[in-house]
């Protein structure tokens, strides 16, 4: 009766231990039964406990003998995301194909446009002004085909300093904003971009007044553009890049 016992005692923890062998992508295995499953992960008896392990950390081979409809699934999707990729590679080289870049003319100039100091307020010992602030991205293209439908997409980001390092003003710079433009039927075009506000202010102390920290009658903070960082593609091509600092860089031999 001990002897059948110890029997049906190892038939069991052979079938918990070596009932299914994982095998992870980082080299190694796993054996034991697995007793749970969901989309992302499945939970697995071994002869040292539980053990829960994601899907992504298996080998596709384990991941089909476990769980075979989520294998087709990951499969359809692996598939289809290839495909995506193929297409957008294709129409890409069809664009480059169809587009002599070398025809086009393309310039790309970035300005600040700024006013003066208005009043704002006022008290008995001073005056508050401000000012208010915008950058400009204009661009310029030539040489077009009329015959063909253009997308140019522009990605900038617009860097900004406070104007005094005391003063706690906060400042934020604007950063990958993406803006589309549609040319149909075009030889020529011109267009302007403008980034976000920014605002500068100035307070003006009246007769008899100074300042605490060091004296003087007036004061600015705010904050300043210190920069761009610019690309221009046409039909998903890049054409254009400049970076803070750097000279630009035109591409598929576009003039400039």
């Amino acid at each position: 009766m001990k002897k059948t016992a110890i029997i049906i005692f190892l038939v069991a923890f052979v079938g918990i231990c070596f009932g299914t062998t994982v095998h992870l992508r980082k080299g190694g295995t796993v054996e034991g039964e697995v007793i749970s499953k969901d989309d992302e992960k499945f939970v697995i008896k071994t002869a040292d406990g539980e053990k829960t392990l994601k899907w992504r950390q298996l080998k596709n081979k384990s991941i089909e003998e476990i769980y075979p409809e989520l294998y087709e699934a990951l499969k359809a999707k692996a598939i289809e995301k290839k495909n995506k990729k193929k297409e957008k590679d294709a129409t890409q080289e069809n664009s480059e194909k169809e587009i002599n870049f070398s025809r086009i003319r393309l310039n790309v100039a970035t300005t600040e446009k700024g006013g003066t100091f208005k009043k704002q307020d006022s008290n008995k010992s001073s005056k508050m002004y401000q000012k208010e602030g915008y950058g400009i991205i204009s661009i310029s293209l030539s040489g077009l085909d009329p015959k063909k439908k253009y997308t140019v997409k522009t990605v900038y980001s617009h860097y900004f300093k406070k104007i005094d390092k005391k003063q706690g003003v906060p400042f934020k710079n604007e950063l990958n904003i993406v803006k589309e433009k549609e040319l149909t039927g075009e030889e020529r075009c011109e267009f302007d971009i403008e980034s976000a506000k920014y605002l500068a202010f100035r307070q003006k102390l009246k007769q008899g007044w100074t300042f605490s920290d060091g004296g003087g009658k007036r004061q600015t903070w705010g904050s300043k553009p210190t920069g761009w960082d610019v690309s221009v593609s046409l039909n998903g091509t890049l054409v254009y890049e400049k970076k803070k600092g750097e000279d630009p860089i035109y591409y598929k031999n576009i003039s400039h």
